[in-house]
């Protein structure tokens, strides 16, 4: 018996009728498979096909309208496969093809959002909690400002006339070092968190900057433009008694390493007497005396500048300025060609950079907790962030800290 409704005549009209659907329905359609097509119409393709079982006759059905189908695109030639074809291959008329750019996954922050001004020289309490910065948000010259690191409100410390800048922590956090030119000139100065009790540290006829704090608290490391040498000097002064200072070589924004265990300064120091190109070095203290100038980071696409370390003292965050920004040459292109924060390990090897040149980066410091922040103007306008540089191991379910390498130095920080 047949199953009422499946007769070889009923199978054959709406298999004819589906084919023709599927074949009229095609785009550009030509009968590239006439012989085949023609057999279907005139019904002759199941003459005997009721001779076979039921799921047999499916299976040779839907097998012809599959090679149908294979049959009418091979050979098409029309402008709708070809635009098929060229959409595969992203060739659209009128664009124009964007070679692609990858970018490192980033813990970035935004950590001060002034807009107008801009916010300069962040420093990090030893704590981590706390950071101090010079702005231009509220005075045509900088002010020192310090609030917390992930709050909303700021308090100012100073308002005077002149300008403040480069503010530094002591290591107690109870007192913050900076320069100012409320003199005349610039000088070391020393002001409670509070903004209370600002006191001047140097007092000569030079231009004394960038204050840096001994581990103790007890000294403070600062460059002073020299009157006879005419070039940047590193002294060291003491807090409480700052007729006691001493020069201890040539150099730029020294940075006393904060481990007691390591007596090192980082500075930076220019590459020839009067260039702009400027290297990464460092100085041991030792009995007080500077001992063993070591160069760890230097550069021929860049200068190397604005050297801070790592709460461990076994790393150095700098940045860097393309050499097209500071000199005229016709040499092809820096493969860096903006200012940019980068790391090093304190004998100068594992170079990571932590920012791309999209934006200009520089000032960079670091927290107790392995956070670089540094200043941008990757929105327009000069603000803080900050960054956890981190190596990426994509076998570890954690990422690793690069501020917990180990050391390849003989030099271990306890």
């Amino acid at each position: 018996m047949r199953k009422k409704g499946l007769g070889p005549e009923l199978l054959g009209r709406e298999s004819q009728r589906v084919c023709e659907k599927l074949i009229v329905s095609l785009p550009g359609w030509r009968p590239t498979c006439a012989g085949v097509n023609r057999r279907i119409r005139q019904g002759q393709f199941y003459q005997g096909f009721m001779q076979v079982n039921r799921t047999a006759k499916y299976l040779v059905l839907w097998f012809c309208m599959f090679f149908l189908i294979g049959c009418t695109h091979s050979n098409q030639q029309t402008p709708y496969n070809e635009s098929v074809r060229t959409n595969l291959y992203g060739e659209l008329d009128g664009w124009q093809p964007v070679s692609f750019s990858a970018k490192p996954f980033s813990s970035l922050e935004q950590h001060s959002f002034c807009e107008e001004g801009g916010d300069y020289d962040p420093d990090l309490s030893t704590d981590g909690k706390w950071i101090v910065y010079s702005s231009l948000q509220h005075s045509p010259n900088p002010d020192l400002y310090i609030k917390q690191v992930h709050g909303a409100t700021s308090t100012r410390l100073t308002s005077d006339a002149a300008s403040e800048i480069q503010p530094v922590f002591s290591p107690n956090g109870e007192q913050v070092a900076y320069a100012s030119n409320r003199v005349g000139n610039w000088d070391v100065w020393v002001i409670g968190v509070d903004g209370s009790n600002p006191t001047r540290i140097t007092d000569g006829a030079s231009n004394d900057i960038h204050p840096s704090w001994s581990p103790d608290g007890k000294q403070i490391v600062y460059c002073s433009l020299g009157s006879r040498s005419k070039q940047w000097e590193l002294w060291v002064v003491n807090v409480e008694n700052p007729g006691n200072k001493k020069w201890i070589g040539y150099g730029l924004f020294p940075e006393w390493n904060p481990n007691p265990k390591i007596p090192k300064i980082a500075f930076q120091q220019s590459r020839y007497r009067g260039s702009q190109w400027f290297s990464i070095w460092t100085v041991d203290l030792v009995g007080g005396e500077a001992k063993f100038p070591t160069e760890i980071v230097s550069s021929t696409q860049h200068a190397c500048i604005c050297p801070s370390w790592s709460a461990d003292g076994m790393h150095v965050t700098y940045s860097t300025v393309s050499r097209g920004q500071f000199e005229k040459t016709d040499d092809p292109a820096p493969e860096y060609n903006g200012e940019d924060i980068w790391i090093v390990d304190l004998d100068g090897r594992n170079i990571l950079r932590l920012t791309s040149s999209d934006s200009s980066s520089f000032s960079p410091t670091w927290s107790s907790d392995g956070r670089v922040f540094f200043c941008s103007d990757r929105k327009g306008i000069e603000n803080i962030w900050s960054i956890l540089p981190n190596q990426i191991n994509f076998n570890a379910q954690k990422p690793i800290d690069l501020s917990q390498h180990p050391q390849n130095s003989g030099i271990q920080a306890n």
